[in-house]
């Protein structure tokens, strides 16, 4: 396969994976249930993030009146990927973090069965990016990259 079908059939992949974890994380009550396109004074913008992975990562942004509620970001590598949900609270930040492995090559990666789940945890930030509470070693630290490339206020 040539190198152009094999970078497509990637994005294709990782764009139907998206899709089938979006929902995944929705149906085992892991997010909110929150309609977060609904209101009148709501803003959905896509921001793509770099420095972080291999094969990519981007951040689905919720302003609500123009001030940053929600993030869920994407991240893509060779052998795995993590959905990051950001919850913007007065003071603090909750973080969900799940991230999967893949039980083959990226290329032979067709469905959430192709993956098993390598953890799945919650936890605060501050709006420096700093833990609150007990240290999470493990999590997927992207908050300084995000904080370069997502504004926190956008004008409505």
């Amino acid at each position: 396969m040539n190198q152009y079908k094999s970078a497509t059939l990637i994005k294709i992949i990782n764009y139907l994976l998206l899709i089938l974890l979006s929902n995944s994380l929705t149906s085992c009550n892991y997010i909110n249930n929150q309609d977060y396109s609904s209101g009148i004074n709501d803003t959905i913008i896509t921001y793509d993030l770099e420095g972080i992975s291999t094969e990519g990562a981007e951040a689905k942004v919720n302003y609500i009146d123009g001030k940053i509620d929600r993030s869920d970001i994407n991240i893509y590598a060779g052998t795995w990927q993590a959905i990051i949900i950001y919850e913007f609270q007065t003071d603090k930040i909750k973080v969900f973090e799940k991230k999967y492995i893949y039980k083959t090559v990226i290329e032979d990666v067709n469905s959430l069965e192709d993956m098993q789940i390598n953890y799945e945890i919650v936890y605060f930030i501050d709006f420096n990016g700093s833990i609150i509470g007990k240290d999470m070693p493990n999590r997927i630290d992207i908050y300084k990259e995000f904080i370069k490339a997502v504004p926190f206020e956008i004008n409505k």
